[in-house]
C-alpha cells in the first residue's frame, strides 16, 4: 500500500477503523462523535445515508450531507477522476497528491479572497496499493449549484441577482489570474437568498491554475467552460432550459459579452 504523506498544515494524520485521515483539531470530536452514531467501519460517504436528516446532491458521484451538532452540518464528497482518465480509474488514486492539492489551491482562494468551502478533513480509504478519498467540507446553508438553480428556471429578479454574484465572480478570478479549468454549473455554489444578495463561491478547486499576468485569457477560459457546462447540461436535459434558449441566456449572464 502506498504510504500517505505526512498531512498538510492545520491538519493532524489520525488513524481510523476505514484508514488513515486529516482532520483539523477543532472539528476531530464532532465528526468522529457522528460517524461513531452512525458507523465507524463504514466510509463516512456510505455512514452519512444513515442518517434520517442527510441529503444527496449531484456530481460525478453523489454528494452526502451529514448535519453535525454544534455546526450546521458538513458535505461529504467523494474525490473521482474526470474526463478520460475517469473512465478508467474511477475514484482510485496512487497517493495523497489529489488531496493535498486541493488543501493548497483551497488555502490560495482564501488568501485572495475567493470564496471557496473550508475543508475540514480528508479520509482515506485502503484499496489494495490504491486509496478512495473523501473531502469533507463545511455545510453552507441556504445554497445550492447555478445548474440546480437554473432547473428551476428562475424568475428573472432571482436570476438577475445570481448572474450579478456569478459576474463578481469571475471578476474576482479575473483580477487574481485564477483559471478553473473545470468551472463548470455544478462547480459555482449559490449561497445565500436569491431575493437578497446571494454570492457565488467556487467548488471542486484542486485543478485550478495560477495564470498572473494574462487576465484576458483566464476571462475567456473560465467564460467557455461554464459556457460549455451550460451547453452539455441543456442537451442532457436537466439544467431547465433548452440549448437553443443557451444564447439568450448567457447574453443575460454577461450582457457585454
Amino acid at each position: 500500500m502506498s504510504q500517505l504523506s505526512s498531512p498538510p498544515k492545520g491538519f493532524q494524520l489520525h488513524s481510523l477503523p476505514t484508514g488513515p485521515a486529516w482532520i483539523r483539531p477543532t472539528f476531530r470530536n464532532p465528526l468522529l462523535t457522528a460517524w461513531q452514531k452512525l458507523n465507524p467501519k463504514t466510509p463516512l460517504r456510505q455512514a452519512a445515508r444513515r442518517h434520517p436528516e442527510h441529503r444527496l446532491f449531484p456530481g460525478r458521484a453523489p454528494v452526502t450531507f451529514l448535519p453535525i451538532p454544534p455546526s450546521v452540518g458538513i458535505v461529504v464528497r467523494p474525490c473521482v477522476h474526470g474526463g478520460l482518465c475517469g473512465k478508467f480509474t474511477r475514484d482510485l488514486y496512487l497517493n495523497a497528491s489529489r488531496a493535498s492539492r486541493e488543501i493548497d489551491r483551497a488555502s490560495i482562494l482564501s488568501e485572495k479572497k475567493i470564496p471557496t468551502p473550508q475543508i475540514q478533513a480528508v479520509l482515506f480509504y485502503p484499496v489494495g496499493p490504491l486509496w478512495r478519498i473523501d473531502i469533507v467540507t463545511t455545510y453552507l446553508p441556504e445554497s445550492r449549484d447555478l445548474a440546480s438553480f437554473l432547473s428551476t428556471r428562475p424568475k428573472p429578479a432571482d436570476r438577475a441577482r445570481v448572474f450579478s454574484a456569478v459576474r463578481r465572480l469571475f471578476q474576482n478570478c479575473t483580477r487574481q489570474g485564477i483559471r478553473h479549468p473545470d468551472l463548470n454549473a455544478r462547480n459555482i455554489l449559490l449561497v445565500g437568498s436569491f431575493q437578497k444578495n446571494p454570492q457565488a463561491w467556487l467548488l471542486d478547486v484542486d485543478a485550478i491554475l495560477l495564470e498572473i499576468g494574462a487576465p484576458a485569457q483566464v476571462e475567456i477560459a473560465n467564460r467557455n467552460r461554464l459556457l460549455r457546462s451550460l451547453l452539455k447540461r441543456s442537451r442532457c436535459g436537466d439544467l431547465g432550459y433548452s440549448e437553443k434558449e443557451i444564447p439568450a441566456l448567457w447574453r443575460e449572464l454577461f450582457p457585454r459579452s
